[in-house]
């Protein structure tokens, strides 16, 4: 996995990378392949690159196939150009090795699929490479990558390599919008979502070390918060809410399964880890009926002696104000939360070219289902919104910053919570 600004140079260098190994490969006729998301971009982009490094080796070089032979060495290897936008072209090939450049542009099944039965065969390599450009399967595999040992990682941001002179580097900060550059140049992943809604609030919980190895409690109650999808996604929060902080133990998804799935992995949970059930939450479609069942959600949880209660609703954005004031009282596990984690990070709004503006909905896509799970988590313990109980500290609320003057994220009553009781004395 290589992951690199703009202009580092990682086409030559795959390129010769192909031409070095095709040296030292004995095997009959060896095939290998470099994969652009177009054909006409690997033409663009490799072409000339290819037909220069592999001149000392005496090339047979095939236009309009885009592939050159080097006759130098005794089993005349084969470099090709492809492009992922024609996946029929690999099919019934073998290949000993290959490179995928900008493969976030590129369709994760074309790979999956397609290419990497081509290499089984030779028991070949593969190089995914690339620019950040969104939360898609190229970050996903990043991040797998990064926490496997039989895999390579490079990552070369624009300050790593420093190719790039410094008066460029900041006519660009200039000229490009902060997220822009962060992702160009300093291969952001999280700031290359344009628009992000929780981008703050997250590097926030990074940089204060509130994403680690944090676990519940045993003895305090864990709450499960979910989002009810079925060819979308169910999500559920295992969360547990302390005097200090608020923990999301685990997170869990899927989809395309009945809810009694989802109530069986739920009291897996709390057999298997010992703590003690809190409430579970379900939002307000859950009082719906299915038309093949005849009952609802809500039902088939208390058919299984659960009891849950339904989130006090309120609008996507009142939520979403709640969820970023509730953010600096959160605490996530991190081996249990991956997939929330980056869908919060990824969770945006889309931007409006014509109108140079973000639209107030967010983008409907697959981080969504978690963002709903955090927002409705986020509402359910923030006390403002809904009152558990005592208070053992004092939170944040909800704040509508409505009208001039300075407005205070807590109410005379935190305070007076907060301070220790002396009798009747004021």
């Amino acid at each position: 996995m290589l992951v690199a600004h703009r202009r580092a140079g990682k086409t030559v260098s795959v390129i010769n990378d192909i031409i070095e190994r095709a040296t030292y490969n004995t095997r009959p006729s060896p095939r290998y392949a470099y994969v652009a998301p177009f054909l006409k971009q690997a033409k663009d982009i490799a072409w000339l690159y290819l037909k220069e490094y592999a001149a000392p080796f005496q090339p047979k070089i095939n236009e309009s196939g885009l592939f050159v032979e080097l006759l130098a060495l005794p089993n005349a290897p084969r470099i090709t150009l492809y492009g992922a936008d024609n996946p029929d072209s690999f099919r019934g090939i073998y290949l000993d090795g290959l490179a995928l450049d900008e493969f976030g542009n590129m369709k994760l099944s074309t790979w999956k699929e397609i290419l990497l039965p081509t290499l089984i065969d030779r028991r070949g390599w593969a190089v995914f490479m690339g620019t950040p450009n969104g939360p898609n399967h190229f970050r996903d595999m990043w991040y797998d990558a990064l926490e496997k040992d039989d895999w390579f990682t490079e990552f070369l941001p624009v300050n790593a390599t420093n190719i790039i002179p410094e008066d460029d580097l900041l006519m660009m900060k200039g000229m490009m919008d902060p997220e822009q550059y962060a992702q160009e140049m300093l291969c952001s992943f999280e700031a290359s979502v344009r628009g992000a809604i929780y981008a703050r609030q997250m590097e926030q919980m990074e940089q204060e070390g509130r994403i680690g190895d944090y676990h519940a409690q045993k003895g305090l109650p864990v709450d499960v918060v979910m989002d009810l999808g079925y060819r979308d996604l169910t999500v559920a929060n295992f969360t547990q809410e302390r005097p200090d902080g608020i923990l999301v133990d685990k997170c869990i998804y899927d989809n395309l399964k009945p809810i009694g799935d989802y109530i069986r992995e739920i009291k897996e949970y709390f057999a298997l880890t010992g703590h003690r059930m809190g409430t579970i939450w379900l939002p307000h479609d859950a009082r719906a009926k299915s038309l093949q069942t005849g009952k609802s959600i809500v039902e088939q949880f208390i058919a299984a002696k659960l009891r849950p209660k339904i989130i006090p609703e309120l609008s996507l954005l009142d939520g979403i104000a709640a969820a970023r004031q509730s953010f600096p009282h959160y605490y996530f596990n991190k081996d249990r939360t991956k997939d929330l984690v980056l869908a919060l990070k990824s969770y945006h709004r889309k931007y409006d070219e014509d109108r140079k503006v973000f639209t107030d909905e967010p983008v409907h896509d697959w981080s969504s289902h978690f963002a709903d799970t955090f927002r409705y988590d986020a509402i359910v313990h923030n006390r403002r919104v809904h009152d558990t109980g005592p208070r053992s500290g004092m939170r944040a609320g909800i704040v509508d910053p409505t009208g001039p003057g300075v407005h205070y994220g807590f109410a005379l009553d935190d305070i007076w919570d907060t301070q220790p009781k002396r009798g009747n004395r004021l």
